[in-house]
Order: C-alpha cells, then structure tokens, then sequence
C-alpha cells in the first residue's frame, strides 16, 4: 500500500492517493483509533474530492468525517463546522433518498446532540438511527449506532446498559462478518 502510494503520488494519480487515505481512515476508525482516522482525515484533504471516481465510498466517507468532527469537536472548534458541513450534505442526501441516508443523519445528529449535552434528543437519534439501520438492512451501520449508543451510555455514568448496547453491536457486527 505505502509503495502504491508512492508511486501514485509521483504521478499525481490523485484519486489513488485520496482512496488510499479513504481507505485508512476507514480502517483507523473501525478498528477505534480515532486519532488515526482523523490524521488521515486531514490528509486526504490534500487530494481533491472530484476525481474519486464511483460515489460510494466518497459518501460513507464524508459520513464518517461526521463522526470524526463529533467526536473531536469538544476539544476544537474545526471540527464543528466539519461535523455541520457534513450533516448538512448528509441531510440533502437523506431528501433523495431517505432509505440510504436516515439512519446516517440520525446518528450524525445524535453525536451532536451528544456534544450539546441533550440528553432526550440524543438518545432518541441514537435509537432512531439503530432501528433505521435496522429497518433498512445496514447491519454494520446498526453496530455502529449500537456501539455509539453504548459510549454516549458510559459517558453518562450507565454502564449496565451500555454493556447490553456494546453486545448488541458485537452481534451486528459478527452477523456482518467482521
């Protein structure tokens, strides 16, 4: 992969290099290294978003972006307008096609709702983004909602719910494949 992206850096391949580092902040962030996917994020910013080629992953990505922003968001204000730029691209989105996009608005605005300390709207958005994630057959996406859920329950000091959120994620996640 680093030899890959030498090589296409050296050509200005920039959709190569952008998917590599896509790529990498996808892995950081699954795999819980936060600070990793949000280096990587800052990265790829180096590479321009309209020669990505297939859209796909350059909307699972900007949704993950989202969540990056939220998550740092208390500590730097960047990441705010990060996580609002996101949400609203994710909104647009979600108009036209509400089956693919809900469940990812509502666990962007459950993170901020998180961030503002809202504790009945959070936990609604949590809630609504597991059972559209559900509804609609993303079961990695009802593991990530789940896994959220389960963090922002830890936050507020319940963590006997929180256990039964993270197991729930395990589940969706095994049911996945990972």
């Amino acid at each position: 992969e680093e030899s890959c992206f030498a090589r296409a850096h050296d050509n200005n391949e920039i959709a190569v290099c952008r998917l590599i580092y896509m790529k990498k902040k996808y892995v950081a962030f699954f795999t819980g290294d936060l600070d990793g996917a949000a280096k990587f994020y800052e990265l790829s910013q180096e590479y321009s978003m309209s020669s990505v080629g297939r859209q796909t992953p350059v909307l699972v990505t900007i949704f993950i972006d989202g969540l990056i922003a939220f998550f740092f968001a208390k500590d730097e204000v960047k990441w705010t307008d990060i996580g609002f730029g996101v949400m609203e691209s994710v909104k647009k989105w979600a108009t036209n096609s509400d089956w693919n996009f809900s469940n990812k608005m509502f666990l962007l605005e459950a993170e901020y709702y998180f961030l503002m300390e809202d504790h009945t709207r959070a936990l609604y958005c949590y809630n609504a983004s597991i059972a559209a994630a559900r509804d609609h057959r993303f079961i990695h996406e009802e593991g990530l909602a789940e896994e959220k859920l389960a963090t922002y329950l830890l936050h507020k000091s319940n963590p006997d719910e929180a256990l039964g959120h993270f197991n729930n994620a395990k589940k969706c996640y095994e049911v996945w494949g990972a």
